[in-house]
């Protein structure tokens, strides 16, 4: 797979590789985007530039704090017009998956003229932001310059520490917001616990040779927190629209009626994300760094003997 690293390879060349395949992608979503549909395109857009930013996360120690402020910057931006097309097209989705959760208790044809409200805003979207504003030619070209950049910041040293410090400081940043929504669960707090487990959910995908079943097994945890953290942000995202800016022509009592559905939906996200959250992060970030060290010593010994088993288990 080409998000993971390859044990022939050494770490500056896997991360070189690693991340250009992405850049690669981005470029070639929005270059061929008129032969499918543009949000897909902006969803494997915004998805590869994710990407980008957890790998160059995990080098932030090393490469310092000016270069990784300045590339993240860079890649943090050029998704920003993407974002709001994605924004506006999942509106609609988070609006027909909450009916369907509900299906038992609501008529199959309620909330019409809220999403023909939704449906209209996003023509309005696409239009300003693609069409108008050209963002895929505007992200390319970003995307295409930073692609210049990338072997300064990927010129790492061959070893555990290169990464290793970045992973943890990652890992820390997901526990922390995670202890900070789970007793104040904010829309901004849950969004800062979603940003974080998201940037480490690639992180681990990434490692995933070292040890595939255990690191598929913790990628897909963090992944379905996510995931979960997602929905209920999308959830508040269209209870907000839904409040301030009220599609026109909708009946008060309906638009109640759905504020409250969104609420009970949310509580039950959050319910079944906070158990997930205690489990996946009993364990401190530390104890996680120095594990995947050992995965790491025992990949490349077994690299350099030509064995192609997967590694034992770190010393406890």
């Amino acid at each position: 797979m080409s998000f993971e690293l390859h044990a022939k390879q050494s770490l500056r060349k896997n991360l070189r590789r690693i991340v250009r395949k992405q850049m690669d992608s981005v470029l070639e979503e929005l270059g061929g985007a008129h032969q499918g549909p543009r949000d897909e395109a902006v969803h494997e857009a915004r998805k590869s530039l994710k990407k980008i930013r957890a790998v160059l996360r995990l080098v932030r120690p090393v490469v310092g704090e000016k270069l990784y402020q300045r590339e993240n910057t860079c890649f943090r931006d050029a998704a920003r017009p993407l974002t709001e097309v994605r924004d506006a097209r999942i509106l609609i989705e988070t609006l027909d998956k909450l009916l369907d959760h509900f299906h038992d208790h609501v008529p199959a044809r309620s909330f019409a003229d809220v999403r023909k409200a939704l449906q209209e805003n996003l023509r309005e979207v696409r239009k300003r932001v693609l069409d108008e504003h050209n963002a895929f030619a505007v992200v390319g070209e970003t995307v295409s310059q930073a692609g210049k950049r990338v072997k300064r910041w990927t010129d790492v040293p061959d070893k555990w520490l290169s990464v290793g410090k970045g992973l943890q400081m990652v890992c820390r940043s997901a526990r922390a917001a995670f202890k900070d929504a789970a007793p104040d669960p904010t829309v901004a707090k849950l969004h800062e616990w979603r940003k974080q487990v998201k940037y480490l959910r690639y992180q681990l995908e990434l490692f995933r040779p070292l040890w595939q079943e255990r690191l598929e097994e913790l990628a897909g945890e963090a992944d379905r927190i996510g995931d979960l953290l997602g929905d209920d942000h999308d959830l508040a995202v269209l209870r907000q629209t839904l409040t301030r800016e009220p599609p026109r022509d909708t009946d008060e009592d309906e638009r109640e009626t759905l504020l409250a559905l969104i609420d009970r939906r949310r509580a039950e996200l959050l319910q079944e994300v906070v158990v997930l959250g205690k489990r996946f992060f009993q364990d401190r970030p530390k104890e996680l760094a120095r594990q995947l060290k050992g995965y790491w010593k025992a990949w490349r010994a077994q690299t350099k003997s030509g064995q192609t088993k997967e590694p034992l288990p770190a010393p406890a």
